[in-house]
This record gives C-alpha cells, structure tokens and sequence, in this order.
C-alpha cells in the first residue's frame, strides 16, 4: 500500500478519539451514531493501516 494513501476519515476520526482523546468505545459509537462493533472495527483497520504505511516507509528508507 502506497505511503500517500492516508486513513479514511472513518478509521481516523475513531483513532483519534479511542487513541489521543481517551473515549471509550461506547462513547464514541453514541457520539457517531455507530456501533460499538463498528468503532472496534475501525479502530482495528486504522491501527492495521497505520502500521503498513510504517513499514512500506521503512522499505523504501532502508531499501
């Protein structure tokens, strides 16, 4: 996955709130109008994501 491609906004705005801003799930899924399963979802491909766009950058640093 190219480096450029960056979170969608779902993935980032739960990341965001579960990981910088402390919410828990359940609050975040009210404040979204989401489930509880769809924020874990989220937040789970947004942290898988995040870690691809790491490693893809370190290849092409250390390639």
């Amino acid at each position: 996955m190219p480096w450029c491609n960056p979170l969608s906004v779902a993935y980032r705005t739960v990341f965001n709130l579960y990981v910088i801003d402390g919410f828990k799930h359940e609050e975040i899924a009210q404040q979204l109008g989401i489930t509880v399963s769809t924020s874990k979802s989220n937040l789970a491909r947004a942290k898988a994501r995040l870690r691809d766009m790491i490693q893809e950058k370190l290849k092409a640093k250390y390639a």
